[in-house]
């Protein structure tokens, strides 16, 4: 006699459009999140100001503001106001290392 539970090319005929469709959706939804980082990654980077990047870095304000006037970090002035990138601070802390 023939079982149609050991038989496995039975089994295989049985489970294997379920496992291709689960597999299929978990892929699908990895590559969407893949795809939403991208948009996201491609939007312009926001500036943070001195205190955000001070908190970011370890440092005192004092420590952020002296390391500007000897130009010892990147930033950009618009005015009164100390703007820093996050991308330019992460390259900055890798030059240092």
């Amino acid at each position: 006699m023939n079982n149609p539970t050991t038989n496995p090319e039975l089994l295989k005929a049985f489970f294997e459009p379920i496992i291709n469709d689960m597999v299929e959706a978990r892929v699908k939804v990895a590559i969407e999140k893949k795809l939403a980082a991208i948009k996201l990654s491609n939007e312009p980077e926001r500036p943070i100001l001195i205190d955000e990047a001070a908190e970011m870095l370890g440092y005192s304000r004092s420590h952020m503001y002296t390391l500007c006037r000897t130009d010892s970090i990147p930033y950009t002035k618009k005015g009164r106001w100390l703007y820093f990138y996050v991308s330019e601070l992460n390259d900055w802390l890798k030059g240092r290392a």
